[in-house]
């Protein structure tokens, strides 16, 4: 398809809409498929046992809470007294949209970050926490958590967060650009939304969910569903209508027998994304 100039940002996410939500529901339901939730409420009790069924996302930190962290240094976001100590998000006001029992929300506090966690599963915010409460409660004053949608939550927050963080989230959500244009209200301009997520291939679908699902048991079973599944292009294309400019595509993929998640030249199989909102 080719645009012209009468082609207005609205029209262009419209239809982007229908190329990648095509199971989405109407304008004025919710951005989340409630059965993905309670999908993720089910292993709510297991979320941070490290060798459990979320053991892939724990190792995910390891690149995960860099790429963000660099990101923002990268955009001159962090103040140069904070650079290469342990509180390098010290005064960063971020939200995570859809943070599930909070093992990223958690880390990036740890980091300084004064950083609100949100997701519609009330057994997994509950899980989140009772794990800050029990097991970080020195991180009390700088982890929040919120049962809420992230439109509810940019309606209080318009403009509000340095960062917006969308990790591993894209893959469960039928109306993405009803969720992307939400975080995106709730971020200041000059501000980033870090996206991670599966890129809609076949190697992924195969490897990924076939395989990493039903054979080798790395996740539950129909964590992940094809139409769900998103290219990089496509949230790149979603991010343009929205004015906010990619900055930075990383390609990442899963070493399951280590249990390490390592960068690679190929975006093939899962991907980070950062954008910055435009002033």
């Amino acid at each position: 398809m080719f645009f012209n100039k009468s082609v207005t940002p609205a029209r262009l996410s419209q239809y982007l809409a229908s190329r990648v939500v095509r199971n989405s529901t109407t304008t004025t339901s919710t951005t989340t498929d409630y059965n993905e939730v309670r999908h993720h409420e089910n292993q709510s009790e297991n979320w941070w046992n490290p060798s459990g069924p979320m053991a892939a996302l724990h190792a995910l930190n390891e690149i995960r809470v860099p790429f963000i962290r660099d990101g923002l240094v990268a955009r001159g976001q962090v103040n140069a007294d904070y650079i290469n100590t342990t509180n390098v998000l010290q005064d960063q006001k971020m939200l995570e949209v859809g943070c599930g029992g909070g093992l990223l929300t958690e880390q990036l506090g740890r980091l300084g970050a004064d950083i609100t966690g949100i997701d519609l599963g009330e057994r997994l915010i509950q899980r989140a926490c009772k794990h800050l409460n029990e097991s970080s409660p020195e991180l009390v004053t700088k982890v929040k958590y919120r049962l809420e949608s992230v439109d509810q939550h940019a309606k209080a927050h318009g403009e509000f967060y340095t960062a917006v963080i969308v990790s591993e989230v894209l893959e469960h959500v039928d109306d993405k650009v009803g969720l992307l244009e939400a975080c995106v209200r709730s971020l200041k301009p000059g501000g980033s939304i870090f996206i991670t997520t599966i890129n809609k291939t076949l190697p992924m679908w195969i490897g990924g969910v076939l395989i990493g699902e039903y054979v080798l048991n790395l996740a539950p079973k129909g964590t992940h569903h094809w139409d769900k599944m998103i290219s990089p292009l496509d949230v790149q294309r979603i991010l343009d209508t929205m004015n906010c400019q990619t900055v930075l595509i990383n390609g990442s993929t899963y070493d399951f027998w280590r249990n390490t998640w390592r960068w690679i030249n190929s975006t093939q199989m899962c991907y980070a994304l950062q954008a910055v909102k435009q002033t």
